[in-house]
C-alpha cells in the first residue's frame, strides 16, 4: 500500500488527484497525458524554435504561461522532435520588476521569421488557440496518437 493511498483523497497532492492510486495505472495515465493532453497534439511543420518567456512565480498574469508549460508543451514536444523548444523563467525580487516581466512566446518559423504571442493574463489553451491560429498547425490525426490501454 503506498502512501498516497492511505491519505484520504481530499489531502492528497494535487498531481495525485484524479489519477488512479496504483504506480503503473498513474504512470500510464501521466504517459498517455503527454501523448495527448487536450487540444494540444498538433504538428508544426513551419516552425524551427518555439522560446517562452515568463516569471518563475505566477502572479500579475503569468499562471497561463506557467499552465502552458507544464502542460501543453510537453505535448508539442511529443509530436513535433525536431522542434527547438527553450523556456526561461525569470525570477523577480521585487514587485516593480514582476509588473514589467514579459510573459512570451516567441515562435521562430524555418525560413528565419520571428513572431510573438503575449501570454499576460491569458489562459493556457488561449495561449494554445493562438499559436495554432499563427502556425496553421495541423492536427495530429487520432490513429498516430499512441495510446496505452490495460
Amino acid at each position: 500500500m503506498t502512501r498516497a493511498s492511505q491519505l484520504p483523497k481530499a489531502s492528497r497532492a494535487l498531481f495525485l488527484k484524479d489519477l488512479p492510486t496504483s504506480r503503473l495505472t498513474r504512470q500510464r495515465e501521466n504517459l498517455n497525458l503527454i501523448a495527448n493532453y487536450k487540444d494540444s497534439a498538433y504538428k508544426f511543420p513551419q516552425v524551427s524554435k518555439l522560446h517562452l518567456i515568463f516569471k518563475s512565480h505566477n502572479a500579475y498574469g503569468h499562471m497561463g504561461a506557467k499552465q502552458f508549460w507544464k502542460w501543453n508543451l510537453r505535448t508539442i514536444c511529443f509530436h513535433n522532435p525536431d522542434v527547438n523548444i527553450e523556456v526561461t523563467r525569470v525570477n523577480c525580487p521585487t514587485k516593480e520588476e514582476q509588473l514589467k516581466c514579459p510573459s512570451v512566446l516567441k515562435v521562430v518559423y524555418a525560413d528565419g521569421r520571428e513572431k510573438k504571442i503575449d501570454c499576460k493574463h491569458k489562459h493556457s489553451d488561449d495561449i494554445m488557440k493562438e499559436l495554432v491560429e499563427l502556425t496553421q498547425a495541423v492536427k495530429c490525426p487520432e490513429d498516430e496518437i499512441p495510446v496505452l490501454k490495460q
